[in-house]
């Protein structure tokens, strides 16, 4: 439906603000208590407005209104209101590249990414609970042996352990590392006759590195109940194990 609407006196045309066609199709609409509205396309770019028909009738009766120029004002207004509506459409739905400076610009993205990096790290120490995607048995072991030696050297190290780190073999393994309902960090196999210290994924970061401290307590843990298998895990043990940890991290570090 073509529609060019003007008025007798004036050349006064409603046109479109976006691309000033004036050519429009024109639907007409009820409201649900009797109102009447009106909804227009542009037939060139698609641009609508939206507004309500006052009854014509009740106007035309008001003094010092006639058909011409109430019909000229009331285009003035329609297209006055269809050019501000496009403004604000433009402003609020297409916003323009801002000028701030990078950090005000995206700070919002940037607390975003360090919130989600800070979870991920904590999701990441705990990831042995599940099946690692990447894990590179051979560099395991060579870590762990490393440590293991490196104990040889400390001075304050018991003899007693020293020989159980050159006696028994000390072997990474890839079995879960769970025990019920708590994480497993490593096996001495001195229980169940197994001739071998069993070192858990959980002594490791998921993208590699050791734990240098939890690593290291482990070795000592499993080392201690190799050599004195009857203390089980009593106060004694566990005094031991603490002693013999810090006076290997001392000299490791």
């Amino acid at each position: 439906m073509s529609s060019e609407t003007a008025s007798q006196n004036e050349d006064v045309t409603l046109h479109c603000p976006s691309c000033t066609e004036e050519k429009f199709r024109i639907v007409p609409m009820t409201g649900k208590n009797g109102e009447r509205f009106v909804k227009i396309h542009c037939h060139n770019c698609g641009e609508h407005l939206f507004f309500q028909a006052l009854e014509i009738e009740k106007i035309l009766s008001q003094p010092g209104i006639t058909p011409e120029n109430w019909e000229t004002e009331q285009i003035r207004s329609l297209q006055l209101e269809w050019e501000e509506w496009l403004k604000w459409k433009q402003r609020h739905l297409n916003k323009p590249d801002s000028s701030k400076p990078f950090l005000t610009k995206y700070a919002q993205w940037l607390l975003a990414f360090l919130l989600i990096g800070c979870a991920m790290f904590f999701v990441l120490d705990r990831w042995h609970l599940l099946d690692p995607l990447v894990e590179n048995q051979e560099s395991r072991q060579q870590q762990i042996m490393e440590y293991a030696e490196a104990i040889l050297e400390v001075p304050c190290f018991p003899s007693i352990l020293k020989v159980k780190i050159r006696t028994v073999p000390i072997r990474y393994t890839r079995e879960r590392p769970v025990h019920q309902n708590w994480i497993q960090y490593g096996e001495a196999g001195v229980y169940w006759g197994e001739e071998q210290i069993k070192i858990h994924r959980s002594n490791f970061w998921f993208f590699g590195w050791p734990k240098k401290s939890q690593l290291v307590n482990t070795l000592v843990h499993e080392l201690r109940h190799r050599s004195n298998p009857e203390l089980g895990h009593n106060p004694k043990f566990k005094e031991l194990v603490e002693k013999d940890t810090l006076c290997a991290l001392k000299y490791l570090n």
